[in-house]
């Protein structure tokens, strides 16, 4: 028997093989670089999504101590309104008697001291 067919056959086999798997490499490597590009995005998009995350929570922080000052005002203002209501309530009500300005010299909520002479 001859073996030049046997080795056309097998050349021609390696050759097919060869050129299957260069196809496979150029359609994986394509795919390949497609998954890479796309990994790519994504983290771009994860490090802008973790920015904008941070700065919302510093954007949070800030408004929760404006909202607490505001609050510590407004309840500061809101007693002080209060009593000044009151003090608006007891006037239009008319009864002028028991709010009379003194003035502050004549009133004394200790009497002077005295020296005792000793014993």
């Amino acid at each position: 028997m001859d073996t030049l067919p046997y080795l056309a056959i097998v050349g021609a086999a390696v050759a097919g093989a060869m050129a299957g798997a260069a196809a496979c490499y150029r359609l994986l490597n394509r795919m390949i670089v497609e998954l890479r590009e796309r990994l790519a995005r994504s983290e771009q998009a994860r490090n802008g999504a973790v920015e904008r995350s941070a700065q919302a929570r510093e954007q949070i922080a800030q408004l929760n101590r404006s909202i607490t000052e505001l609050r510590r005002t407004h309840s500061t203002q809101a007693k002080l309104n209060s009593s000044r209501e009151q003090v608006e309530k007891t006037l239009a009500e008319g009864d002028r008697k028991t709010l009379v300005a003194v003035d502050r010299e004549t009133i004394r909520a200790f009497a002077d001291t005295q020296v005792m002479s000793k014993l």
